[in-house]
Order: structure tokens, then sequence, then C-alpha cells
């Protein structure tokens, strides 16, 4: 497939420890002021040759920065932790605590949580004595005698977790094993493990916390953040890159010069082999319209004309797994009477409901998809009639009773999920079987066949049928996005006259902070969002074409595409970078649909530049 079509330009951005002395004991633990001097360090972290100065030294700098610029967030640090308790805690686990942490204990008992709260950069709490503790005995019940977890380097029952994530049990953790890692600061992470070498020390991590602090430097590991002071409180905003090159699938697949190898289907299962249109098909979506030609088909689907031709199922299913077609989707049409058909092998583009209301325009279409469960959908004129779907045996908004519209489906079974009184779902245990699954889809292609009168022969599905890769169409608004709490006050009361430059100034930032300014539809677009000439997107216009294609490139990107020597086409970067450039497509998508308040509260979201709670109120206020 030729991609050279496609006008997707290049984005512009696109040691040694110093752990001191350890002490058990509550006499010993009293005196542990011998740090007073300064030793230095050579670990992993961005200060490689920097002076460590005590904890102490820099437990006191940064108190004194959070007593000035976060004052919420410094009176939640808690009181020290008393020298009998450290000690009784490390005689319980039965490790050596390193003179650093108790040096810590006492100077903070952990903090208090809530709004304001403390919180390293990554976002983990430090943890009080009695949490560290309780998380210790957890891990050696759950991990201390686990051989296979120790030798993996997954846990060890010597480590100890000292600062937890709020929402996870992700956290930053101590070594405390004899040896040249004694007091080393790591990650620990659930699923990935633990590992160390950023910093040397618990003295090395505050110290660069500290100097992070008071010179605004990035700090982290693996992205790295910077302080920002809010309205009496320490946040943390991730720091922005420095633009650099970021590489493109479509614009590699435009240079390609063959097709790649089809990528295989991992976890492939043969499909049953049945009569009727559900025929040798694992998973796969019919779609049929009423009243239009193949070729209008293929328009409202938003097929791409450079690469319609004749394709058998099986290059269709090829074609559709290369990355030199930018993995973008196959659909093969056909006729049967008044009615054209789409037939799309996967979990199709004809399930959508954005793609319905597109197809159905003027019309009728019905679609059944199948990918485990069943999922009919019926839809007229632009708009839905009724699902029905396996899966659940009641309706969401807008649908219609599907057993009122078709009243020969099947009944849902035990397994379907049902809705309470209070309009909460719940889901059964009971697995669905799929011979049951699979009876159920035939029933339903009967019931669409009957209904409708499309007298569709199983063996139009096969052979060569006039195809063509599809550029998805923008998903529809979904308007659930709300503001950052911290600002949410400022939007609401704004005046009125503030609001349409404030959001034309902060699509135009979301757009530079995450590398969209380098196409003009998206500047254009700002423009007339500034004149109030914006509203909604068309599919086919320039602006709906160029946020199709970043979504599309984006979903090319998460596939980690490889060339023909299995080496990765893309970095770790270009794939971060592409996500987030389509999460600001989306907001585009969502700004240009909603009210003022709320589409300057769902843009604020993609923001990058760590001012921007200052600059939006600014904006709002004139201030």
């Amino acid at each position: 497939m030729d991609l050279g079509w496609i006008a997707v330009r290049t984005a512009r951005r696109g040691g040694t420890s110093c752990p001191g002395l350890t002490h058990r004991r509550g006499d010993a633990l009293r005196s542990v002021g011998f740090l007073r001097g300064a030793c230095r360090v050579s670990g992993g972290c961005d200060y490689p040759f920097m002076t460590v100065r005590p904890v102490s030294e820099s437990w006191q700098r940064i108190e004194m920065w959070l007593a000035v610029h976060a004052p919420r967030t410094f009176a939640s640090l808690s009181q020290p932790a008393s020298a009998d308790a450290i000690s009784a805690a490390a005689d319980e686990l039965g490790m050596r605590f390193p003179a650093d942490l108790v040096e810590s204990l006492l100077r903070h008992d952990g903090v208090a949580r809530g709004d304001g709260g403390f919180a390293f950069p990554g976002g983990e709490v430090l943890m009080s004595l009695e949490g560290l503790l309780e998380r210790g005995r957890m891990y050696k019940q759950l991990w201390g005698r686990d051989h296979e977890i120790i030798e993996s380097g997954y846990w060890n029952p010597e480590f100890l977790m000292f600062a937890e994530r709020n929402v996870t049990p992700d956290g930053l953790a101590l070594d405390c094993r004899s040896g040249a890692t004694f007091g080393a600061v790591g990650w620990h992470f659930k699923g990935e493990g633990t590992s160390f070498g950023q910093w040397a020390s618990l003295a090395a991590f505050l110290h660069e916390l500290a100097e992070c602090l008071e010179h605004g430097h990035a700090m982290g590991w693996p992205r790295k953040c910077v302080p920002v002071a809010w309205q009496g409180a320490l946040l943390w905003e991730e720091a922005p890159e420095p633009p650099s090159a970021l590489r493109s699938v479509f614009e590699l697949a435009a240079a390609a010069s063959a097709p790649a190898v089809p990528e295989p289907e991992y976890g492939h299962v043969p499909p049953i082999v049945e009569d009727g249109w559900a025929g040798g098909y694992r998973a796969f979506c019919l779609t049929f319209v009423h009243g239009v030609d193949e070729a209008e088909l293929l328009r409202r689907f938003g097929a791409l004309h450079e690469t319609w031709r004749p394709r058998s199922r099986a290059e269709a299913r090829d074609d559709a797994a290369r990355w030199t077609s930018g993995y973008l989707p196959v659909v093969r049409v056909g006729s049967c009477g008044q009615w054209a058909f789409g037939i799309e092998e996967g979990v199709g583009e004809g399930a959508r409901g954005e793609v319905l209301r597109r197809l159905s325009h003027g019309s009728q279409a019905v679609s059944v998809a199948f990918s485990g469960f069943t999922r009919l959908s019926f839809y007229e004129d632009g708009q839905l009639v009724t699902v029905y779907d396996t899966r659940r045996a009641y309706q969401l908004p807008g649908e219609a009773d599907p057993f009122g519209v078709f009243p020969a489906l099947p009944a849902h079974d035990a397994a379907a999920g049902r809705l309470l009184p209070d309009g909460r779902a719940v889901w059964s245990s009971i697995e669905q079987e799929p011979a049951r699954q699979r009876s159920a889809l035939q029933q339903v292609c009967e019931v669409v066949r009957d209904h409708f009168g499309i007298g569709l022969p199983s063996e139009a599905l096969s052979g060569d049928l006039t195809s063509a890769h599809v550029l998805p169409l923008l998903p529809a608004p979904h308007g659930r996005s709300r503001p950052p709490a911290e600002v949410a006050e400022y939007i609401t009361t704004a005046p009125e006259a503030s609001l349409r430059p404030t959001l034309g100034a902060q699509l135009a930032s979301a757009a530079a902070d995450n590398g969209l300014d380098i196409y003009p539809e998206i500047l254009e677009a700002v423009h007339r969002v500034e004149r109030d000439e914006e509203h909604g997107i068309d599919q086919t216009s320039p602006l709906g074409v160029r946020l199709r294609l970043i979504l599309a490139e984006a979903g090319a990107v998460r596939r980690c595409p490889r060339d023909d020597n299995g080496q990765p086409l893309l970095g770790g970067h270009d794939i971060f970078a592409w996500q987030q450039r389509a999460n600001t497509a989306r907001s585009f998508i969502e700004a240009l649909s909603l009210p003022l308040r709320e589409a300057i509260g769902v843009v604020v979201h993609e923001r990058r530049d760590p001012r921007w709670r200052e600059q939006l109120v600014a904006q709002l206020t004139g201030k």
C-alpha cells in the first residue's frame, strides 16, 4: 500500500554509597547525630558528583522551601518518631535500618494524608513508622520464603518500602542487605519488581529533592517532574521534554520499497466451521446499508480511494496486518438486492456507533458483530434505534428494547449482565459457553435476514470483492471530562467575555505542548475558535481528516512495528509522544462540541507546561 499521499510531517519534537553507621538498639538510635560532615557520592542520580549533605540538613532545606511556597504541604509533615519505636520496629522485622532512614524518621514520622499533603515527584507518600512496619510484615508473610520471588530480584526480605503510592502497591524501597548497596533507594513496581541504582542512599535522594525544590530542577524516574507551588500546596508536573525528531509509521510506510510481511495473529483460535454468514469467521463484522451502491458504502465507511481494489478474504486480512499499510482496517463490499454489505474480519468499524450514524444517513444500517459475543446494532437516518448485546440484558440510554424491534431474538442467558433498581450493572460470574454464543450468533443472523429480507448467500462473502483500507472515523464526543479540581472554580466563575479567548489560547498551547502546532489544519481551527467560527468537526473537513490521521498513526504506533530483522521501528519516545498527540486530538474533538466552560475544562488536561495553571487563571481573570 502506498501511503505517500498522507501529508504527515515529522514532528519538531515530534557510585559509591555513604550509608554511615547503623544501630538497632534504642540507646544507639538516639545518637544518630554522627552524620555531620558531607560525603561525595557517584551514583545514578542527575548530580553524579554532588556533595551530599546529611538527611537532617536536607530535610531542613525542604521544610524551609515548603514553609515559604507551600505552607499547606508543610503542615502535613508529621512529628518525629521515637528512637525506641524505631528500634522496636527494626527488631520485629529482623533487619538493620540504614542510618539515613533512622535520621529521617527522627525528623518526620511520615506525613498526614489528604489534599495538599507532601509527596515525592512520582506521587509516593512518605510512610509512617507504623505504615512501614505494616508493609514489612505483609511482604515478609507473602514473599519471605518464596525462593522464586527472591532469586528473581522481584522482592527480598531485606528490602523495606518507605514511601507508597495512594492507589497502587508501587513505591520507593530501601536496600537493607549487607554489602555495597546497603541503604540504596530504588523503586518497586507491581508486576515488574524492584530496581536500584538511581540513588546510593536516602541522604542522596533527599539532597536531590532539596536541590529540586530550591532550583526548580526536574527529578524522578522514568519520567521526570518539576515542583509547582499552587494555592499553598506542592504539586508535581511532568517536566516538558525538549523538541526532538519524531518518527512516523505512515512516513516509514510511504518510504518502504515493498510491503512488510503480515504480522502473525497471536492467540489465534481456529474458527468453527459452520453454515451461514458467520461460517469460517472466528471474529467479524457484517454491515448492511439499504439503498446505496458499493462505492457509496465505501465512501461512508471512510475508505481511502487510493487503496480501492478487489481483494480476497486472505488478502484483506494480510493487508490489515502490515505496518506498511499503517495497520489500517480493510472492508470488503458487495451488494444483495437493495442492500449493500461490508464484511470486516476481526473487530470491525461497522460495529461503532459513529460509523453506523454515517452509514445510515437517509437510509437504514444494521450490523452484526461477533468476537466471542454477538452484538446487533440498528440505526435509521443517523439515529440509534436499538442494540442487542448477548453480554447484557439491559439497555443503555437511547436504545429501544431490542425485543420490541426484533421479537425473534434469542433470550439472554444467565451469564448476561443485569441492571439493579439503583441503576448499577451487575455481571454474572457464569462463564459464557463458546458453543452457546455461536448458536446465539446464528439466530441473530437469521433474525436480520428475515426481518429485513436480506437474502445474502453465504458464498457471497468468499472470493474477491471490491475493498479498500479505511481511515477510521473520529470518535463521538462523550462529554464526561471534568476540569482539575484546583482550577474548577476559576472556570466556573470566569466572566463570559473571557471564555472564548481563553479556549483559543488553551487550544493553541495544548497543540504546541504536544507537537500538533506543525499542522496548519490545527492552527486554522484554533483561529476559527477564537473568531467563534468553529463548531463541531466534519469527518471529511481538513481538520477532521487531520485528526483522523493522528489517531490512526497513534493506533499504528501502539502495535510496536518491527522491521524484517525483528528490530523495533520506533522508540519509547515516539510511542509516548504519539499517544500524547492522540489524547490532544481527542480533546479537540470534545472541546469543539461542548459549551465553552466545559471545553476549557477538557483542554487543560492536555497541557504540558508546568505553568499552565498560572496561564489559565491569568487568561480567565485578566490579571
